[in-house]
């Protein structure tokens, strides 16, 4: 199995040994839908559970770096709003979670010509990389006969309470740092003034799981979630991104410091 750590830190030392001199770069913003779903880590548990497609979405900022031959390095910091929706006890029971998550990303890209229209030359490119989430909060609602909302609550569950607390899903044995792959395939469409548009559409494999069998724990309804499953997410995003480049600002800046001397 792929160690998607490993890669990880592999380009995230790449990214901060990126050459000095580095004139050239990107910078931007980009969001859009995603949906995800889950797959279980045993076939028992495929049999027992059935998960169903959840919707969120997910923003980031961006660093975009140019490359040789095309190729190009593009690192994201954002949020996503994530889940599982899952059915079980023969499907009479479903939990529909809600979870937030602070996302990090480094792909490599490639970059190929496409024509819009004439005199409009644009790109297509594909991208592959590590992905690492952090599992920051959640929230969801288990309709079990009734209706009942609850709050992640990231704790051993106490084995005594002052009051009741159905409003409460305890987590335990999870697994907050989460690691995937990222492969996505899009177009850029190229705006005036050094502005970009470009359109993705990504798939992202995790590759860890989210917990144990046990992990999530409801005192009041009596039962135990399994969180043994890692997540498969589809997104699509916009982004907008603003094309720099540091030696043209500096001979802009010294061209004018010129002017101003000989004024002088």
């Amino acid at each position: 199995m792929i160690d998607v750590r490993k890669i990880f830190f592999a380009c995230a030392l790449s990214w901060a040994f990126l050459p000095s001199y580095c004139q050239k770069f990107s910078i931007g913003v980009k969001a859009g839908p995603l949906i995800n779903w889950g797959s279980f880590g045993d076939k028992d548990d495929k049999a027992e559970y059935s998960h169903k497609i959840k919707p969120g979405f997910y923003a980031a900022g961006l660093l975009f770096f140019p490359l040789k031959n095309k190729y190009s390095f593009q690192t994201e910091f954002g949020f996503s709003q994530r889940g599982r929706k899952i059915t079980f006890n023969e499907d009479s029971w479903e939990n529909n979670a809600v979870y937030y998550f602070a996302d990090a990303s480094m792909m490599l890209r490639r970059s190929f010509p496409l024509n819009l229209g004439p005199n409009i030359p644009s790109q297509w490119f594909v991208n592959l990389g590590p992905r690492v989430s952090y599992w920051i909060s959640g929230k969801g609602k288990v309709d079990a006969g009734g209706s009942y909302n609850y709050t992640v609550v990231f704790t051993e569950m106490p084995q005594e309470v002052s009051e009741p607390d159905f409003d409460k899903m305890y987590m335990r044995d999870v697994n907050r740092w989460l690691f995937g792959i990222d492969v996505g395939v899009g177009f850029n469409a190229p705006l005036k003034q050094n502005r970009k548009l470009s359109t993705e559409l990504r798939f992202t494999s995790g590759h860890t799981f989210l917990g144990t069998k046990t992990s999530a724990t409801n005192r009041t309804l009596g039962f135990s979630d399994n969180l043994r499953a890692n997540e498969k997410i589809l997104t699509l995003t916009v982004a907008y991104t603003i094309d720099l480049n540091v030696q043209e600002s500096r001979k802009g800046k010294s061209t004018k410091d010129r002017e101003v001397k000989r004024k002088k």
